[in-house]
């Protein structure tokens, strides 16, 4: 049985041998290749031998003149273009097939012909245009871009033709965004792409553009210069209009991200009252973690230095949202340092800060965030937005007990006393020890004053206090260490004594 098939096998390919050689015979003579009906039969047969068993496939490939002989009349005839069409598309399908095109040069003639050429046959060339860069990423990008593919294909879109090629053009631009820096930029800094997609993706009623031109969107908003073009062009309302319709969730992330990628942009902007209330609707309704990291992120940038937002976010109960998946998540300090981020802008300069720092305190969630001073310094972005909420936090009065029960100072004071940071950081720590020293109650004072002593942080105080620059550090230092001589209990002062006389007699022996 085996020996059949071997002897079958064998025979295939001396048939495929043979044709293949006659074929090649036949476009050798030029008379022959002159003759259209000689060519289109020899192109049908090509064509034939391409789609038929494995050994005749790979006996045309192995003999890429065959190929190239037949391209240089494409578009000379109609009914053989769009046959040579068919076959440069069913070349397109394997790896081996893309390699032959590409050597052969075909890509290039495509290109070329591309814009003068009918639908059907366009869109034969797209589906072989994307088959390449599907199958061979870098190298058929790489291609199609150095034969101006970005420009060609923006081209067609512009003439906005049937959905079906619209879609192939957008997702052959897409995988040159994705396979090609000089594709990227190119797309990334053309006025004309960006407002056409933007206006595109506003008018289509069919799904799979939609789609394609929304993968689109992530890739082409990192840049930042072209994140100003597209807020310029209404994306932002495009895209919470899509976030209306219910679409699935990888989409839903693409929008999201791409939002993301926007919103540091539009922080000052107060414009997008709606977009917040979609996006808290969405944060409150969606199981999918990294859809609620994506909201969460663009919320927090949202936050930031604009009193309207924060207000608007506070009255329609993002802090208890927040609280609630924070104390949810675990292991996602990604997440976990947005939630907190987003806490701290919410409670800090806003006319509703108050009320959100009730809302923490009543939500029970300090607890929560005090554990976040265990951080490593090398996470020092979730670490300095711990602080800097707990900072918040200890502006209100009521908080001040809490605070206190969990040794907040003392674990904040040990941070201060152990780091070894830059002048930006301990300012961050300063400022916080600041705020709570600042309390009148006597008790919490007391508290206060306990805790920092027992941190071993005063030596750090008093090193700062005794610097020779005088900037904010060494005036909130020495405002903290005047609060510890004011203490009633003499026991704290007299550290604060023995440690600044331990330090002025180590000066003086460095000194001499």
């Amino acid at each position: 049985m085996n020996s059949s098939l071997e002897t079958q096998q064998s025979s295939d390919e001396e048939n495929a041998k043979l044709i293949v050689s006659e074929l090649i015979d036949l476009l050798n003579d030029e008379r022959a290749y002159r003759d259209l009906s000689v060519v289109t039969e020899i192109s049908k047969t090509v064509h034939l031998l391409v789609k038929q068993n494995d050994c005749r496939r790979k006996e045309v490939i192995r003999h890429p003149q065959l190929i190239i002989s037949l391209a240089r009349l494409f578009n000379t005839d109609n009914d053989l273009t769009c046959l040579l069409s068919s076959l440069f598309h069913d070349l397109s399908i394997d790896e081996d097939g893309i390699r032959l095109l590409l050597s052969a040069e075909i890509i290039p003639i495509l290109l070329q012909t591309l814009e003068v050429l009918n639908d059907d046959v366009i869109n034969f060339i797209l589906t072989t245009l994307r088959n390449c860069l599907i199958g061979l990423n870098n190298e058929s990008a790489e291609e199609i871009q150095a034969h101006n593919g970005c420009m060609i294909f923006i081209s067609l879109l512009i003439r906005r033709h049937s959905d079906k090629q619209m879609n192939f053009l957008a997702d052959c631009l897409l995988r040159l965004a994705m396979f090609n820096k000089n594709a990227q930029i190119y797309l990334q800094t053309s006025k004309l792409f960006l407002q056409e997609l933007v206006s595109i993706l506003d008018e289509t009623n069919y799904n799979k553009l939609s789609c394609t031109l929304i993968r689109m969107l992530p890739i082409l908003s990192s840049n930042i210069h072209t994140k100003s073009l597209l807020i310029q062009f209404n994306l932002i309302p495009t895209i919470e209009k899509i976030l209306h319709l219910k679409i699935d969730s990888k989409i839903q992330r693409y929008c999201l991200l791409t939002l993301r990628n926007l919103s540091n942009e539009i922080i000052h902007m107060d414009i997008f009252d709606s977009l917040i209330l979609t996006l808290i609707q969405i944060l409150s309704s969606n199981v999918d973690i990294q859809i609620k990291g994506y909201v969460i992120d663009i919320l927090s940038n949202l936050s930031c230095e604009n009193q309207a937002n924060k207000s608007l976010m506070i009255r329609h109960n993002l802090v208890q949202l927040l609280v609630h998946i924070l104390i949810q998540v675990e292991n996602r300090d990604d997440i976990i340092e947005s939630i907190v981020c987003t806490l701290r802008h919410l409670t800090g300069r806003c006319p509703l800060a108050f009320q959100a720092r009730e809302s923490i305190r009543m939500s029970q969630a300090t607890p929560t965030l005090i554990k976040y001073l265990h951080t490593k310094e090398s996470n020092w972005s979730l670490l300095k937005a711990c602080i800097g909420l707990i900072r918040n936090l200890a502006l209100a009065e009521t908080n001040m007990k809490i605070l206190c029960e969990h040794r907040t100072v003392y674990k904040i004071g040990k941070l201060f006393f152990q780091m070894k940071t830059s002048p930006e950081r301990y300012e961050i720590f300063l400022t916080t020890l600041f705020v709570f020293c600042r309390q009148r109650d006597e008790k919490v004072r007391g508290m206060v004053h306990e805790q920092l002593i027992n941190s071993s942080c005063v030596e750090t105080l008093v090193h700062f206090a005794n610097a020779n620059q005088s900037d904010q550090i060494q005036q909130m230092s020495k405002a903290i260490l005047d609060d510890l001589y004011q203490s009633e209990q003499s026991d704290y002062r007299q550290v604060v004594r023995d440690v600044e006389k331990k330090m002025k007699i180590t000066q003086f022996i460095q000194f001499d």
